[in-house]
């Protein structure tokens, strides 16, 4: 009996069952009010054989009527939670109908008391209800009959995709995605798995229907045997018109057997599995649509209210991503220290980096920008943003380095393909000297819909939800001068230099184990903060000054203006001449030699007017520097 009291009511200490504290030791204990006389035990049969035994009621799904007055609040929520659990499982379905008979109560329960009634009845439920052996679990309670309307594929399909279609989905870019009680994953090996669940369900229900029959003929007077025999012999000894009636039962759910047997062969697996696709079709962009639901191993999070303001998994919310990890508060000293480390205690870089990755947990854009984790070797940046990438599981992804650059001649689509969905994608490591193909850039850090299309899967369009990053030893080198591409380009130093532990193998591993839940709750609370600031981020001294001294370095014509060039109004020089020094230029310094298009279109950009005379083509504003040898001649 106190085993279980226990279970049903949570003041109870566990480690004092004997009579003296079982009743006593508790000091907190919060008293319920009952109006008559019952003593314990009258009171857990009635629960257990009286209120949990009543089917469940469907009147607490209709809008509250009536008032829960004070004195019965306390009993009536926990025989109510009892009742729903029992019906519909440990569920946020369960947990609304709960909260909508709260609503009921006057004055109202606060949320802290209505939490530790249902947290006592999920415990009586696991503990008690669900270990009784004449227990129906919810699914089973709340299933109806699985034969379908004709015997065809398509009425196989149809049954699957009524039963089903809360766990599977398709779609003509990914296929079947099968929810695993967490997150929708494309697996179709997965959705195969649910097909044969369905059938395996389906047998036993015309299993279940077949021997029923069988038990009303005999009930009805007919031998067993003749029964289990049919045809024509228990055809003959059909009489009486409750006996026809029960025989035409019996052909119904032996015809329903026998049609589930063959349904379980291969090909007719198979033929369900494709007939149910358009049944259970959704358009594409059902697919993590809600880009400020965040999904966690224990809850999906709401980032506009940060880690107050959660749910339980729900398919309909269509998510595709999951983190590794849920949030908490484990590591966050040794993750303040490992931020203090790699940012050089520099608090006003390290609160914008908190806020640029929490915008990476939003499923939207609202910056553009590629940001760029630039430095040495040895400065923690390969070890943080892998870190980063491996907390948010799922949601993160990569790109390879090379599909940014100008070499790259392969097809990226597929690449391009896998970054739907994501919200943090990582490339690293740039080789030495390459161009930045600031196309593919604007691209893919834009808002505009992109192209892409998975292997032997039809083309598809869909909005970048992403934020891509790149950490490199090796700055790319960027031709392009214009604001445009500049706004895009974000640079963050890391100056750091850390010597090796000897004490710790692998930090990026060991920042995970022990840090993991701070470094999640961290990525949140700065999703809340950049979504407060209306996204809109102060950029500090560290990012500015390296944005600048990068695109300093990477202004091609203005290196060349200043080594080969005088500047003025009245100057000029013929077209021809200043791009033959200029491709003479290059060559000698090793640079890359943009054609007369590109050149005279970024010398018109930075104000120096082609105009065409009867002496022919001429760069207004500049002319080009005596060479030394014409000076000494």
């Amino acid at each position: 009996m106190k085993e279980e009291l226990t279970n049903r009511y949570q003041f109870f200490d566990d480690n004092a069952k004997d009579a003296a504290r079982f009743f006593f030791g508790n000091p907190n204990a919060n008293v319920i009010w009952n109006d008559s006389w019952m003593t314990i035990d009258e009171g857990l049969l009635q629960l257990n054989s009286i209120e949990l035994e009543e089917d469940f009621d469907a009147d607490f799904y209709r809008p509250p009527k009536g008032s829960i007055t004070e004195g019965s609040r306390n009993s009536t929520m926990s025989v109510f939670a009892a009742k729903i659990l029992k019906r519909l499982g440990v569920t946020q379905e369960a947990r609304s109908g709960f909260d909508e008979q709260a609503s009921r109560c006057e004055p109202p329960l606060e949320k802290s008391e209505l939490d530790t009634i249902w947290g006592s009845a999920v415990r009586f439920y696991n503990k008690t209800i669900k270990a009784s052996d004449d227990y129906i679990s919810p699914d089973s309670f709340n299933r109806s009959s699985l034969k379908p309307d004709d015997f065809s594929d398509i009425g196989e399909a149809g049954v699957l995709a009524r039963e089903y279609g809360d766990v599977l989905a398709y779609t003509n870019a990914t296929d079947y995605l099968t929810f695993n009680g967490q997150y929708w994953k494309e697996d179709k090996q997965l959705a195969i798995g649910k097909v044969l669940e369905f059938m395996d369900f389906q047998l036993a229900d015309a299993l279940e229907q077949y021997e029923k029959s069988v038990i009303e003929l005999v009930n009805s007077g007919i031998d067993e045997s003749v029964v289990r025999e049919g045809g024509k012999a228990l055809a003959k000894v059909i009489e009486t018109p409750i006996q026809q009636k029960l025989h035409s039962i019996y052909l119904s759910s032996k015809a329903y057997y026998q049609f589930v047997m063959k349904r379980r062969d291969y090909r007719y697996i198979t033929a369900t599995h494709n007939t149910a696709k358009p049944m259970l079709a959704i358009d594409l962009s059902e697919l993590d649509k809600d880009d400020m639901l965040f999904n966690t191993p224990n809850a999906t999070y709401n980032l506009r209210n940060g880690l107050r303001d959660y749910h339980e998994h729900d398919p309909k919310d269509y998510i595709t991503k999951i983190t590794t990890i849920s949030p908490g508060d484990e590591g966050l000293g040794l993750w303040k220290e490992t931020l203090a480390t790699f940012f050089c205690n520099d608090q006003e870089l390290i609160d914008y980096v908190q806020e640029i990755i929490g915008m990476t947990a939003i499923g939207k854009v609202y910056q553009e920008h590629m940001i760029i984790a630039y430095g040495g070797g040895a400065n923690g940046k390969s070890t943080f943003w892998n870190t980063i990438a491996r907390v948010l599981g799922s949601y993160s992804g990569k790109l390879s380095a090379d599909a940014l650059t100008m070499n790259n001649k392969r097809n990226v689509s597929p690449e391009l393909a896998e970054l739907k969905g994501k919200r943090l994608v990582i490339a690293s490591e740039m080789a030495e000297g390459m161009r930045l193909n600031t196309a593919v850039v604007k691209q893919i850090t834009s808002t505009d819909e992109i192209q892409a299309e998975k292997k032997y899967k039809d083309p598809f369009h869909f909005v970048p939800s992403h934020t891509l990053v790149l950490y490199t030893n090796h700055l790319p080198k960027v031709g392009a001068n214009d604001d445009g591409t500049w706004r895009r380009l974000v640079v963050i130093p890391f100056n750091a230099k850390i010597t090796g532990r000897s004490d710790i193998k692998n930090f990026a591993d060991y920042l995970y184990d022990n840090a993991g839940p701070a470094i999640l709750s961290w990525i949140i609370e700065g999703a809340e903060k950049a979504i407060k600031a209306n996204f809109k981020t102060s950029v500090p001294k560290a990012v500015t000054n390296s944005v600048k001294s990068y695109r300093e370095a990477n202004d091609w014509l203005g290196h060349f203006i200043n080594e080969s060039c005088e500047v003025g109004e009245k100057l000029s020089e013929k077209s021809g001449e200043l791009y033959s020094k200029y491709r003479a230029y290059c060559l000698q310094n090793l640079e890359y030699t943009r054609s007369t298009t590109d050149f005279y279109a970024a010398l018109n950009q930075a104000g120096y007017e082609r105009k065409r005379t009867n002496k022919g083509n001429f760069i207004m504003g500049l002319s080009l520097k005596a060479d030394d040898d014409d000076f000494l001649n």
